[in-house]
This record gives C-alpha cells, sequence and structure tokens, in this order.
C-alpha cells in the first residue's frame, strides 16, 4: 500500500527553501481539480509575514510539519504576483513554471484525495487547508474569504480592507555581566610614634651626704644603665570593607520598525457625487 501524505498537514507546515532556511508558514494550498493533487502553496514571508509568493510543489518533501522545497529564499521571493481572483489559470501555472526553472520537472509526492470533495473549476483552487478524502470538510481559506469581501452585493456596495502590522517583542540575551574580585599588591606606609632611652652624664657637685659616705679608697669602678627602646611589630589580618552586588535596572526606549503594507483604494467610472478616494 502506498504511503501517502495528508493535504491537511501540507497545509499546516512550515516552509525552508532549498538551502534548510526558514521562509515562513504555508497560506494556501492549491489543488489541481483534475487530478486532487496540489500543485502550488503559497508562503508567508517577510518581516511579521506581511509577504507572500506561490512556489510550486515539484522537487518538495513534507516531513515532521516542515515542507522543503526546491528552491532558494531569493527565488520564492521574487515570484511573480498572483490575480486576486484566488485561481491559477493555465497561463498563471506557465508563468511560475518559467520562473522556477520547472517546465520539464515532475512531481513524485502523492496526497490522499476525495474526488467528491468538490474543489472548485479551474486549474487551481485555493483551498487553504485541503483534507484527506472522508476525514474533515475543506475548510475556507484566507483567499477565498477576501475574494468575497470584495464582491460587489445588490445594493452596489464593496467592502474596503487593509493589511495592519501586528507588532510583538520577544525578550532575548544581549549580553552578560559577570562581576568577579582578584588580588592586587600594594604598599601602604603608617607612621608610628616610637621612644627609646639615650644616656647622658650628669655632673653635680658632692654634697655633705657624698662626703660622709665615702670610703677614701682610690681606684677603677664601674657604672651601667639599661637602655629601652619601642620596637615596631607589623602583622595582618583580613577583615571585610565592602559588599559588592551586581542589580539590573530596565531603561525604557523606542525602536521603530518599517514594512510594507497593501490597502485597498476605490476608484469609480463615471459621473457620481463626490470622491471615494477621499475615504483613506
Amino acid at each position: 500500500m502506498a504511503d501517502f501524505n495528508r493535504i491537511e498537514d501540507l497545509a499546516n507546515a512550515t516552509a525552508y527553501d532549498s538551502n534548510g532556511d526558514k521562509v515562513g508558514g504555508v497560506k494556501d494550498v492549491y489543488v489541481n481539480d483534475t487530478t486532487g493533487q496540489p500543485d502550488f502553496v503559497s508562503v508567508n514571508h517577510g518581516l511579521f509575514g506581511g509577504g507572500d509568493s506561490i512556489v510550486p510543489l515539484r522537487g518538495h518533501t513534507l516531513r515532521d510539519g516542515e515542507l522543503h522545497l526546491a528552491f532558494p529564499k531569493d527565488r520564492i521571493e521574487d515570484a511573480p504576483d498572483l490575480d486576486e481572483n484566488g485561481h491559477l489559470t493555465t497561463e498563471d501555472q506557465e508563468a511560475f513554471y518559467r520562473h522556477y526553472g520547472l517546465e520539464n520537472t515532475q512531481d513524485v509526492t502523492t496526497y490522499e484525495t476525495d474526488q467528491n470533495a468538490g474543489y472548485a473549476a479551474g486549474a487551481g483552487a485555493a483551498a487553504g487547508a485541503g483534507y484527506a478524502a472522508g476525514e474533515r470538510e475543506v475548510e475556507t481559506d484566507r483567499a477565498e474569504i477576501a475574494d468575497r469581501d470584495r464582491q460587489v452585493d445588490n445594493e452596489g456596495e464593496i467592502i474596503r480592507s487593509e493589511e495592519q502590522l501586528n507588532v510583538s517583542k520577544d525578550r532575548v540575551e544581549s549580553g552578560q555581566v559577570r562581576l568577579r574580585k582578584y588580588v592586587v599588591n600594594e604598599t601602604e606606609t603608617v607612621d608610628v610614634p616610637v621612644e627609646r632611652e639615650e644616656v647622658r652624664v650628669v655632673r653635680e657637685p658632692i654634697t655633705d651626704a657624698d662626703r660622709a659616705n665615702y670610703d677614701g679608697n682610690i681606684g677603677e669602678q664601674e657604672a651601667s644603665v639599661t637602655l629601652h627602646e619601642d620596637r615596631v611589630n607589623v602583622s595582618k589580618d583580613s577583615v571585610p570593607v565592602e559588599k559588592v552586588s551586581l542589580e539590573k535596572d530596565t531603561v525604557q526606549d523606542s525602536e521603530r520598525v518599517s514594512e510594507e503594507v497593501r490597502k485597498e483604494r476605490f476608484e469609480t467610472d463615471g459621473v457620481v457625487e463626490g470622491d471615494v478616494r477621499d475615504n483613506k
């Protein structure tokens, strides 16, 4: 039994180019009315997914939610634009095949189909989530919704739509600050007051008491005194003197982002009162 892929998985896949670089999410799947097989997908790309390109599925692989296309990212982003009717005509298909250089290339990947699913007539119908036979109903994709909004009703009204930027923020690491301590050697000089004893000779006249105690002997004799002085002793103690820590402050700033958006405008043919172009 053949191992078939599901169009449901294709519609929910993330697209990568031939070099493995991420392009964007699959927006629409274009199913061939005759074979029931998907021939093309449109893929979002650019800042916030603001742009999309039609890409042939020839040469692609689909596994684990990753759609690997057979073309580089710059070729995908430069693809020609599709008319706003949400269908691929034969001329559209040939233009895309020429852009991607696939006039003679065939696709070998097969998907489950339901020939009774009622795909729209034409060369290729845009199906935002075309599912396997009997599993689910085909959801209405964004291209069909846009077509429906642009239809003129019986009152002569047209709904104007435009793209708006959705800006979000991701908190990412921007750097790392480390606090560490290291040892340096410095010479520190301290003046310490010290005392020392010195000897001086003192001559005094003999008193009567000294004369009375004199024994009358003449000879050699010695006298001595002990001298003292302060000696400085130096020792070192390790003591805490300061506590240092790292704190983070949040700084408010603004960053400008720009992206091209598409907006619908009105124009009229014939004579009308007022000018719909003023509504912008």
